[in-house]
């Protein structure tokens, strides 16, 4: 499974290593940990890294 990578319309794209790729993404997870949250797993995620300006968090699996 691929990764899911959750931006912003601020968020910059293209970096060095790859024209695709997110400078600084809000949130990445695993494609397996995505598959696996529940949606309001998935929603308090997002809302605490909102809280957290943007403190990009990688939830543990």
């Amino acid at each position: 499974m691929r990764a899911v990578v959750f931006v912003t319309k601020q968020t910059s794209k293209g970096t060095e290593r790859s024209p695709q790729e997110y400078v600084d993404p809000l949130l990445v997870l695993t494609g397996e940990t995505y598959a696996r949250l529940t949606f309001e797993e998935l929603h308090r995620h997002l809302c605490d890294t909102l809280r957290n300006d943007g403190d990009h968090r990688h939830p543990s699996d």
